[in-house]
């Protein structure tokens, strides 16, 4: 049978000081990664707050899913996800973000190490940051934004410290040898899909400054946000490939 996640899981609720906004987090009673999930929650919300400089419009639905079948039954129909993969452990829209539980990464999880605190907040803080996100934007699951891509992950691996001095090191080495992307649609793919969207994002953020980075949450297309940057795809792609060499 099937775990329903609802009647499994046990409500837990917090706000923190620095948020108009609570963190209901749900985890099951006998989860021994919950309490270590909740403080760098917690220490995450005030993370992408900052980053943002702005609190969570709303509540955050936290849920700690106790192992792969809640994951996938956690997630609300109209995404359509089915059965997720090995490397898929957490998610973030809007109204709901779901991490599947480090306890049970072992078992049934792939190229994440349960052991690894740093890489754990960092992918609950590019989680939280897709529901910030989300929370921001006129499709609170993205839905139709496909080739905003780009943005959506690359200011999430931005804000969530993802973009490491490795990662930053691999994009420079893939510019240099004329590998980079050619198209915005082609940044999210690929090995090193988080260097280039995390790079990107960085310099659209260091270009046109953190307030326009917090506009750009709003946009619905990639014309949207390349109007509001008041730049062409071509010359985006140029104007950053010449600055992260």
């Amino acid at each position: 049978m099937r775990p329903i996640l609802p009647f499994l899981l046990l409500a837990l609720c917090w706000t923190s000081p620095l948020s108009a906004a609570a963190l209901h987090f749900h985890a099951a009673p006998t989860d021994l990664s919950a309490k270590a999930v909740e403080t760098l929650a917690r220490s995450s919300v005030k993370q992408v707050e900052h980053f943002f400089g702005a609190p969570f419009p709303r509540a955050i639905d936290f849920r700690l899913a106790p192992d792969r079948a809640a994951f996938d039954a956690a997630f609300p129909p109209a995404l359509g996800m089915g059965k997720t993969q090995c490397w898929m452990v957490g998610m973030g829209i809007a109204d709901l973000m779901v991490v599947l539980s480090p306890s049970d990464w072992k078992a049934e999880a792939c190229d994440h190490d349960p052991a690894d605190q740093q890489e754990l907040q960092r992918l609950i803080a590019h989680e939280l940051t897709h529901v910030f996100h989300g929370q921001n934007n006129p499709h609170g699951d993205f839905a139709g934004e496909d080739d905003l891509a780009w943005f959506i992950e690359g200011v999430a691996v931005l804000a969530s410290g993802q973009l490491t001095d490795a990662r930053v090191a691999q994009v420079r080495a893939a510019i240099a040898a004329g590998s980079a992307p050619a198209k915005l649609d082609d940044v999210w793919s690929g090995k090193l899909k988080y260097g280039f969207a995390g790079s990107l994002a960085s310099y659209v953020d260091r270009r046109w400054g953190r307030a326009t980075t917090r506009r750009l949450l709003a946009a619905a297309s990639n014309a949207e946000a390349l109007a509001m940057l008041g730049t062409t795809e071509p010359a985006l792609l140029a104007d950053w490939q010449k600055a992260a060499r």
